[in-house]
């Protein structure tokens, strides 16, 4: 375990500490912009979808990262509430009450990629057999699709609470 942590890049430990201070500072109240709303779904997407591998069986390990990225979002869209949030003053971000949600998806994202790089270092034949494939794939979605659900739920706030405003002005 030493080994493992001693032989680490310390870009990873940079990006953690960065994830734990995002992390740390979701746990009070904190403005989500529109256009991060918008930004952030692809970019994880993307990069999620990047890091398959796709060598073995690559229709099944699309399937099974867009399997769980839809349950990631169903899962998200359920643990994610809209109680609490309100539209700022210039009506372009949402102030999102403090949780410890956001650092718990934070350090899942971080661990389910840390264990799969990790692996792929360590023992490189297991960690590229299908059943290892298979499950890279599948957390990978998940965990992206949480973020995905996160950024869904709120961007549907967002609109609701400006449509509401646009209509209470029109009164």
């Amino acid at each position: 375990m030493l080994n493992t942590l001693q032989n680490t890049p310390l870009w990873v430990y940079a990006l953690f500490l960065l994830l734990c201070y995002y992390g740390i500072k979701a746990l009070s109240p904190t403005r989500e912009r529109k256009i991060s709303l918008l930004i952030t779904p692809p970019i994880l997407l993307g990069w999620s979808l990047y890091s398959l591998n796709l060598t073995l069986d690559p229709s099944l390990s699309i399937s099974c990262w867009l399997a769980t990225v839809i349950a990631g979002c169903g899962v998200a869209l359920l643990i994610f509430s809209r109680e609490g949030i309100e539209l700022d003053q210039s009506q372009t971000a949402l102030i999102v009450p403090g949780t410890a949600k956001t650092l718990v998806l934070y350090l899942l994202f971080f661990i389910v990629n840390y264990y799969f790089g990790y692996q792929a270092e360590v023992d490189p034949e297991h960690s590229a057999t299908l059943s290892m494939v298979l499950l890279k794939a599948c957390a990978s979605g998940f965990a992206s699709g949480l973020f995905c659900g996160r950024s869904i739920r709120f961007y549907q706030m967002f609109r609701s609470l400006v449509g509401a405003r646009l209509a209470r002005e029109e009164r």
